[in-house]
């Protein structure tokens, strides 16, 4: 059961004020991560057999989606979860949805978001940029850059689900299969 907070709102200027929920430094030093200690998974998702869609998957945060192949370093978050992915220029992923909102946020390079059915609306993202895209909304994301690059990937929710794959992405890896 979680602890209420003592907070109250100070009329005389306008703000709430309170203290924080009581806490332990061992609890807060398990929900710490170092880029340098996770492990990285070229194999996360399906899509990562199609060529174009090759990439590094690095877990931090969360418990992530129902298919990601992936062990988190820290599991304590409660309502969003957080990977970084590193793809060669030309590489990202492939159109899906969740059910949850996901943002990214470009860590170095430049990436191309696209977003509807067939991927039809593209942004361009600079190092540090990002986007949010609304929960049911296919998304893809891919490196076009030069040079190996990070984009950091949020995925909003207590349990994101799975991951739904655009029909034309199936129908690749059906391809790719049957070769």
């Amino acid at each position: 059961m979680r602890e209420e907070r003592d907070v109250r709102f100070d009329e005389s200027i306008g703000a709430h004020v309170g203290r924080s929920k009581p806490v332990e430094k061992a609890e807060i030093e398990g929900r710490v991560w170092r880029m340098k200690a996770l492990e990285p998974e070229p194999d996360a998702f399906i899509d990562t057999r199609v060529p174009g869609f090759r990439r590094v998957l690095f877990g931090a945060l969360g418990t992530g989606t129902a298919e990601e192949k992936i062990t988190k370093a820290v599991k304590g978050a409660e309502h969003f979860h957080v990977d970084y992915v590193k793809a060669a220029p030309g590489e990202g992923v492939a159109l899906h949805s969740h059910d949850t909102e996901e943002v990214f946020i470009a860590m170095t390079g430049r990436w191309r978001i696209s977003v509807g059915t067939g991927g039809e609306h593209e942004i361009e993202l600079d190092t540090f940029d990002g986007i949010s895209v609304p929960s049911g909304v296919m998304r893809s994301f891919t490196n076009i850059g030069d040079e190996e690059a990070m984009l950091m990937a949020i995925l909003g929710g207590k349990t994101p689900g799975h991951v739904v794959w655009s029909e034309a992405v199936v129908e690749k890896l059906r391809r790719g299969i049957a070769a």
